[in-house]
């Protein structure tokens, strides 16, 4: 009569509510560490480190923040990994943070769960690389001569906007 009364819920494969914080600030520092020059690389750290105890701070965007602007110090180069990664990493920082807003730290968090924003980070890193791949190659010392640059940058910035319109207007 007791096996009727209980119910078995299968909820997957779960893991702690905290990880969201500190995958932030694992990559977080991990970022400022390797990227970043070293009195700049401390703040960075601290805002990762913050923004994982603290997610209603926002210092994880801080964080991401910092990584971006660090990229203008340098000249732009399409052979460089630099900007590309930070791409990438200020990008999950968003991701992460935004799940660390929501989830709570005492709780456990389905890895199911992440799957889409994952998956959506993906789609999203791959036209953006190919789009700063393009705008490396066409800026710096290595722009081909003759070539109007902010025509390229106008071509490229249209292509975009056209872009999202058009995958706007196929989901509705």
């Amino acid at each position: 009569m007791s096996d009727r009364l209980h119910a078995r819920i299968s909820a997957g494969v779960l893991i702690p509510g905290v990880s969201p914080r500190l995958a932030g600030a694992l990559i977080g520092c991990a970022a400022a560490l390797t990227m970043m020059p070293e009195p700049f690389s401390y703040i960075a750290m601290a805002l990762a480190l913050v923004g994982a105890l603290f997610p209603s701070t926002l210092a994880t965007w801080g964080c991401a923040l910092a990584l971006a602007l660090t990229q203008l110090a340098r000249t732009p180069d399409a052979g460089d990994w630099r900007p590309y990664v930070t791409l990438a990493v200020v990008h999950l920082l968003h991701v992460i943070g935004a799940l660390a807003l929501v989830v709570e730290p005492g709780g456990s968090l389905q890895v199911r769960a992440l799957l889409r924003p994952l998956r959506r980070w993906l789609v999203l890193q791959l036209p953006a690389q190919a789009v700063l791949a393009l705008v490396l190659a066409f800026s710096g010392t290595n722009a081909p001569r003759g070539l109007p640059t902010a025509g390229v940058f106008a071509v490229i910035a249209a292509a975009c906007v056209a872009a999202i319109v058009v995958l706007t207007l196929r989901r509705r």
